[in-house]
């Protein structure tokens, strides 16, 4: 699904007094009146309600609309002498905050958050804070020239949050969720993943009965890594121990050249024939590709062996890199599958994350080696559920059986899936025939 379809610049109203722009899923109102700027930050869907107030320490008094269209909202706000404040807002809900100032080095610029609801989830690292609720919620990410915040209790509905910034820096807001959620995609669609778990060396390619048998409940084939030359396979070695598979390191080529192409092309053939779409294992985080020339190498490997997406396992530690590589990936994939593992990525944290990254894949895969976590972090740090609105998958391919067993029953009710991994063990004998069986309830197999 091509989830830019579901966002929107909505409109855009400039007076004297304030600018408002209101997105698919927010509102955000530039109060130009007093002394210093101000930001009313709204959420759109689920309900709407005011959930904060950000107050800078300089004006809105010059502040315009330099441009907008259905995608973009760029507003611009002159300072002292050269210096000025660019704010785009997009229609993801994401405002990019950026401060280009030639004053003084000791000179600060202060945002000051006022908290307008009660957030029943709060996390923080290094600066970045993410706010939410069963209905949505905020998240603030410093990503340039952060000196110091400060942040009260977040367990009252008038939490605080200050930022004290260098004169040039930058710094994201997003109001989530930024569309709305895909319920029926999110019980018809459910992926098998081959390879995730091991043994390690059996063959990357599941042999025909494998796919067939998956085929009765999952509708999406996974492919990990070892279906690609690396280090050694490039030069005709075979894989004959795990120690062989770390230094063969598939997951980081830079160009992807399958190991067996007649293997590759069987699997994709046998998987389309019993209604599976195939999506192979490439990694903007570990390949040695980067950016434009990463995203030229998936949609050649696309095209040529007929895929019907991608499965991204990370992007990178960088919010803004991050950000503009899934939004151009959506752009070229359309209605192609995104799924996308994303467990500490970009900030280096299980508990603050980037719904409006996340929001431009299919699905995320999220809680790699996180057993045990508590009912809270699986309602609001695995599920994508009105904050991303993309539909999350636990990564339980490290969990004991007891913790898998909890888990079947916690799931469903938070929009939280299973994936059914490959080969089978006894954890998807028991997906089998304890949650498969739950999720038909919910709606019939792809069988």
């Amino acid at each position: 699904m091509d989830t830019r379809e579901q966002m929107r610049i909505e409109s855009v109203a400039e007076d004297k007094s304030e600018i408002t722009v209101v997105t698919t899923g927010a509102r955000y109102v530039f109060d130009k009146s007093g002394k210093n700027g101000r930001i009313l930050c709204h959420q759109q869907l689920n309900q709407k309600r005011l959930l904060a107030v950000v107050e800078l320490s300089c004006p809105f008094s010059t502040l315009s609309v330099e441009h907008h269209d259905d995608t973009t909202c760029v507003l611009n706000q002159g300072l002292e002498g050269c210096s000025y404040l660019r704010i785009q807002i997009n229609s993801d809900s994401l405002v990019d905050l950026y401060c280009r100032s030639d004053w003084d080095l000791t000179r600060e610029l202060h945002l000051n958050f006022s908290g307008s609801f009660l957030p029943d989830y709060s996390a923080r690292k290094d600066g970045h804070v993410l706010l939410a609720d069963e209905d949505g919620g905020l998240g603030i990410y410093p990503y340039r020239g952060l000196r110091k915040v400060e942040l009260t209790d977040a367990a009252q509905r008038n939490w605080q949050i200050s930022y004290t910034l260098k004169p040039s820096s930058r710094l994201l807001l997003s109001v989530f969720p930024p569309r709305p959620f895909n319920y029926e995609q999110s019980l018809q669609d459910r992926i098998a993943h081959h390879d995730l778990e091991g043994p390690w060396l059996i063959s990357p390619y599941p042999p025909d009965e494998m796919i067939v048998e998956a085929s009765e409940y999952a509708n999406i084939l996974v492919l990990h890594t070892k279906i690609w030359q690396g280090k050694r396979t490039r030069a005709g070695q075979a894989l004959t121990s795990v120690d062989d598979v770390y230094a063969d390191a598939a997951w980081s080529c830079f160009d992807y050249v399958p190991v067996d192409e007649n293997e590759l092309r069987r699997v994709v053939a046998t998987a389309h024939s019993v209604g599976m779409r195939v999506i192979p294992y490439m990694s903007p985080m570990f390949s040695m590709a980067r950016g434009k020339d990463f995203l030229d190498r998936v949609e050649n490997a696309l095209e040529e062996y007929d895929f019907d997406g991608v499965y991204f396992d990370g992007i990178s530690m960088d919010i803004l890199y991050s950000y503009e590589l899934m939004r151009e990936a959506r752009a070229r994939l359309g209605d192609q599958l995104i799924y996308l593992h994303s467990t500490y990525d970009p900030v280096g944290s299980r508990n603050v994350y980037c719904p409006f990254i996340h929001t431009y894949a299919d699905f995320v895969l999220r809680a790699e080696n996180a057993e045990p976590f508590d009912d809270k972090h699986l309602r609001y740090a695995i599920s994508g559920f009105n904050t991303s609105n993309t539909i999350n998958y636990v990564c339980y391919y490290t969990y004991q059986m007891d913790f898998i067993r909890e888990l079947v029953d916690k799931v469903l009710p938070v929009k939280v899936r299973f994936y059914l991994g490959l080969p089978e063990t006894e954890k998807e004998r028991l997906l089998k025939k304890e949650y498969f069986p739950k999720l038909d309830r919910e709606h019939p197999s792809p069988a």
